[in-house]
């Protein structure tokens, strides 16, 4: 569960380390934010060359989360960290490769439809 204020990892290569979520996107009284989501961020760490700037705000998409992810068969998942990909205004992705596991259920999510095959390497 990702509230506002939340600091998350960013698992890509788009060059942002950290970023905080600002808003959960969906609802007006959205409060949590769970795998899958869309979330408004801004950086607050950036890798030394990196075309990304401190405090710039973009879209991004919730892959992994500290709280467990019940599956439709019993069993639960849980990661080590919150981390999320960046995605630009048209909600396209701006990396080029996604960094460690992916939960296979978000491969029905409209954003991730396309692309999750080519940018993720594998699959829990």
């Amino acid at each position: 569960m990702i509230q506002s204020g939340t600091l998350l990892n960013v698992c890509d290569n788009s060059g942002a380390k950290l970023v905080k979520c600002i808003k959960i996107l969906g609802s007006s009284k959205k409060r949590y934010a769970y795998l899958g989501d869309i979330l408004k961020i801004s950086i607050k760490k950036v890798f030394f060359n990196s075309k990304l700037k401190r405090g710039e705000i973009y879209n991004s998409i919730l892959i992994r989360s500290l709280y467990n992810f019940r599956r439709f068969d019993g069993s639960f998942i849980s990661f080590n960290s919150n981390s999320v990909v960046l995605l630009n205004d048209k909600y396209d992705f701006i990396s080029t490769r996604i960094f460690g596991p992916v939960v296979k259920e978000l491969k029905k999510n409209k954003f991730f439809l396309k692309k999750i095959n080519n940018l993720s390497p594998n699959y829990i």
